[in-house]
């Protein structure tokens, strides 16, 4: 019950800009359990779609349900729906502190800041150089456009938008992904070096990610924390003293205690 719950808001944070669902998934403390199903070749692929049976259905509840209606809520209030997600986004941050302490780790300050700052940098970046157009992409670099893309989405505080935006790809991706069916045929056969790009990125960056917390725990979590953190305020709009903003930050108080309650008593959900 509360690995279904909580993809729920992972799919709304795959659909909503400048929310990674990834990040939710890692506060939420699901992110682990699904990469260890994944990585474990002594469980076979039906009993692997089994087990991630829930979050699998959650996620697409948060993508097709709500994530089509809080869009339409997020384009009217923009400015609510981002103190909402970055007070859900920091309420998890002390349980993932706790966790990383639990399991023997140490939080690494100054890895946390220099990964704060860098993905800081990556959303200023896009703003301030010239993008290629998908024109002009070739098989190989449509390729590696789609190990960069899968990449914002396994890797949780990377941003898929920031990578497709840099390749002047965004658009289409968009397109491509929320309606597939006004594609031509010529298009598809043009993205198909992107769509194996995807494939190849999710095995190889899979086995990283694991490898990565298995043996080097306090440093993954501290770039993921500092990850996490940078990308969250990158979507902080700015305070405003005035009835929609206090409502907001109400918003914002009330989500960060939702998700450090979700995140507490998770065992009591299941």
């Amino acid at each position: 019950m509360y690995s279904f719950l909580v993809s729920i808001l992972i799919g709304i944070g795959v659909v909503l800009p400048g929310v990674s669902g990834s990040a939710i998934a890692i506060l939420v403390g699901i992110y682990d359990k699904v990469l260890t199903v994944l990585n474990d070749s002594s469980i076979k692929t039906l009993k692997k779609i089994i087990i991630l049976f829930p979050i699998i259905i959650g996620i697409m509840v948060g993508v097709i349900i709500f994530g089509n209606i809080l869009l339409k809520i997020y384009e009217y209030y923009e400015f609510q729906m981002k103190y909402i997600f970055i007070g859900l986004i920091f309420g998890g941050v002390p349980i993932l502190v706790n966790e990383l302490k639990d399991n023997g780790g140490v939080l690494k300050m100054k890895t946390l800041i220099f990964s704060v700052i860098f993905s800081l940098l990556l959303i200023v970046i896009p703003s301030v150089i010239s993008y290629d157009n998908v024109s002009n992409l070739n098989p190989i670099k449509l390729f590696i456009a789609g190990i960069l893309y899968i990449s914002g989405k396994i890797i949780p505080g990377i941003s898929s938008s920031f990578f497709m935006m840099l390749l002047g790809m965004y658009e289409r991706v968009l397109l491509m992904l929320s309606n597939p069916f006004s594609l031509s045929y010529f298009e598809w056969i043009s993205f198909i070096p992107f769509i194996i790009g995807i494939i190849v990125g999710v095995i190889i960056l899979i086995k990283v990610v694991n490898y990565l917390f298995n043996k080097h725990l306090s440093l993954t979590y501290s770039i993921i924390i500092g990850f996490v953190c940078g990308s969250t305020l990158s979507i902080f709009p700015g305070l405003e003293f005035s009835f929609r903003g206090i409502l907001s930050m109400i918003f914002m108080v009330i989500s960060f205690l939702l998700t450090n309650y979700l995140s507490k008593n998770k065992k009591k959900i299941t």
